[in-house]
């Protein structure tokens, strides 16, 4: 792999690391919002749990990119 394609994996690594900090600061609110609305449509709050589930999963396999290399 060429430094330059290492380089993109790590920054596209932490761009999803943030993303995923924003998802939780979002998450935090929404549960909010629903304790005080408990009629709202909880959809938006689940689509946000399931944005961070694959996220996490895409940070998972950029973070063991290289690992795959060496076995």
């Amino acid at each position: 792999m060429t430094h330059k394609s290492t380089e993109h994996i790590e920054r596209s690594r932490k761009r999803i690391a943030k993303c995923l900090n924003l998802l939780e600061a979002v998450h935090g609110e929404l549960e909010f919002v629903f304790e005080q609305n408990p009629d709202w449509n909880p959809d938006i709050k689940w689509q946000v749990e399931e944005a961070a589930c694959k996220l996490g999963f895409t940070l998972a396999t950029l973070s063991n990119w290289y690992d795959d290399e060496e076995e």
